[in-house]
C-alpha cells in the first residue's frame, strides 16, 4: 500500500503540472520519472528499513515539469522538493503512518504554487524545472535519476532552490522569516533578499543542514543548490507526529508567497549566482559524515 501511496503521490503532482500547461520532463513525453532502486538496498539502509513496516522498495518516482523560457530558454531556474516520507513504523503506538505534513508536503506544496504562479503570469525569459523528487529520506534516489537523466543539460541550470520543511516557523529567527542552507557559500541568497525574499542565514549550523537534502548531491555536480527552510528543530521530526494539524497554514502561505516576485526576477534577470570563495562543495567537501 505504500509504495502504490508513494507512485500516487508522483502521478498527482504530474496532474498538477499537466494541468497548469507545462511541458512534461519526465520518461517518454510524461511527466514522471522512474528510477530502479538498488537489489539489494546497502547493509546500512536495510537497518535503517528494518523499524518500518516491511514492504518492498523496488522503484522510486519524480514528477518533473518546464516552464520554458521566452528568450534565454538555455538558462535554467531548478525548483525542487520531495515527494517521499519513511512510510509505516513496524509497531509501536495507535499512529503508526509517518505523515510527513512538514517534511516535506510543505516544500512540495510550495514547488506546486509556484508552479501554478509562475505558469499563470508571464513567460519568464529563463527555464524553469519543477522536480519533485522520489526517496529522498532513504538516500536521494530520486535526485540520483534526475542526475543521470537529467530534462535539460545540467551545466544549464545556473540555480537550485529546494523547499524543505516550510510549514512551521522557526524562534530561531524573525517572524515571517525563511533561512537558506549554506546562505555563506554562495552570492545567491544575499541576491534573492536583495529583491524582497524574506531569506536569512542558517541559525541551526552545527545540524549541517546544506549537506541534508537533494540541494547536495546537485551542488556536487557544480549547480549552486540551496535549501529554503524554516525548520525550527521540532519535535515531529522524522515521527509519526508530523501531520497536518500541526502545520502553521499562515506561516506557510506567507512563506510561499515571499519567495515568488524574487524567483520571478531571478528567472528574468541576467545573474548568474555564483560560489563564494571555500564554499563549493566540489573544491571543499564537508568534514563531517552527517
Amino acid at each position: 500500500m505504500v509504495e502504490k501511496k508513494r507512485i500516487h503521490a508522483a502521478l498527482f503532482a504530474a496532474a498538477q503540472f499537466q494541468a497548469l500547461g507545462l511541458e512534461p520532463g519526465g520518461d517518454d513525453g510524461t511527466f514522471v520519472q522512474k528510477a530502479v532502486l538498488p537489489d539489494p538496498l546497502p547493509p546500512r539502509l536495510q537497518q535503517r528499513l528494518s523499524k518500518l513496516e516491511n514492504i518492498p522498495r523496488k522503484e522510486t518516482w519524480n514528477a518533473i515539469a518546464i516552464l520554458r523560457g521566452s528568450s534565454s530558454p538555455d538558462q535554467v531556474i531548478l525548483l525542487t522538493a520531495h515527494l517521499d516520507h519513511l512510510g509505516i513504523a513496524a509497531s509501536g503506538s495507535d499512529d503508526t503512518i509517518y505523515n510527513g505534513a512538514d517534511d516535506d508536503a510543505s516544500g512540495t506544496t510550495a514547488v506546486l504554487v509556484l508552479a501554478h504562479m509562475l505558469a499563470s503570469g508571464p513567460r519568464p525569459k529563463r527555464t524553469i524545472v519543477f522536480a519533485l523528487f522520489g526517496s529522498e529520506e532513504i538516500g536521494g534516489y530520486g535526485n540520483r535519476a534526475f542526475l543521470a537523466h537529467p530534462p535539460v543539460p545540467l551545466s544549464s541550470i545556473i540555480a537550485n532552490l529546494e523547499f524543505e520543511m516550510i510549514g512551521r516557523p522557526d524562534s530561531a529567527v524573525p517572524a515571517g522569516t525563511l533561512w537558506l542552507t549554506g546562505f555563506e557559500r554562495s552570492n545567491l541568497g544575499p541576491e534573492l533578499a536583495k529583491h524582497g525574499a524574506h531569506i536569512v542565514n542558517d541559525p541551526h549550523p552545527k545540524e549541517l543542514f546544506f549537506e541534508r537534502s537533494d540541494n547536495y548531491a546537485l551542488a556536487h555536480k557544480g549547480i549552486i543548490a540551496q535549501t529554503v527552510s524554516s525548520f525550527g528543530l521540532h519535535k515531529d521530526y522524522h515521527e509519526p507526529s508530523d501531520e497536518a494539524r500541526t502545520i502553521d497554514f499562515t506561516h506557510m502561505t506567507n512563506a510561499i508567497n515571499s519567495m515568488i516576485a524574487p524567483i520571478r526576477w531571478l528567472a528574468d534577470s541576467n545573474f548568474k549566482p555564483e560560489w563564494n570563495p571555500g564554499g563549493n562543495p566540489q573544491t571543499n567537501p564537508p568534514t563531517n559524515n552527517h
